[in-house]
């Protein structure tokens, strides 16, 4: 599961570091963090605050969101169902008022969402170096990314413009 153009694919997931849950909405052309949150709880409300901040850079460049790929986590993923088979989900009822497809992983397969799992590799490793998350995520975005374009050193902001089908000018994010 990739997304070959910019908003195509986002990948999004929560992770609990030291009491603080981070959650993060990375694109999966350009490994591009749109967005990123850190709470006292992960919970649904969190994830759509941060969802929503990525909706917003995107909409002012005239960008869509087509897909995200979520782990089955109660923040995303309805996992009790009433005596009729059928869930409700925040979250998913969000997407789809935004024409949005959800893509939750397979059970027991993080391999799925492994591209933002890897990203909180680099969440832990740098985080404690900067003032905010969002500072944080601004030298991410900005950094060579070994993902890439090496040849030329390409960035994430980088990988976004160039991997933009839409034609959207895209350059007003940075």
């Amino acid at each position: 599961m990739s997304g070959d153009h910019s908003l195509s694919l986002l990948h999004a997931d929560y992770m609990e570091n030291e009491g603080i849950h981070v959650i993060a909405f990375e694109d999966d052309a350009s490994r591009k963090i749109l967005s990123i949150g850190e709470f006292n709880n992960a919970t649904t409300d969190n994830a759509l605050e941060v969802l929503k901040i990525a909706e917003k850079e995107v909409m002012e460049v005239n960008g869509l969101i087509q897909s995200i790929n979520t782990d089955r986590g109660s923040q995303f993923y309805p996992n009790k169902k009433d005596k009729n088979g059928e869930a409700d989900s925040v979250f998913r009822d969000y997407l789809e008022s935004k024409g949005i497809k959800h893509i939750p992983s397979r059970r027991n397969n993080p391999q799925t969402n492994g591209k933002i799992e890897r990203w909180f590799q680099e969440y832990l490793r740098h985080r404690n170096k900067f003032n905010s998350a969002n500072e944080f995520k601004d030298w991410y975005n900005d950094r060579i990314h070994g993902s890439l374009e090496l040849e030329w050193g390409e960035t994430p902001n980088e990988a976004f413009v160039r991997k933009n089908a839409a034609g959207i000018n895209l350059r007003a994010l940075f």
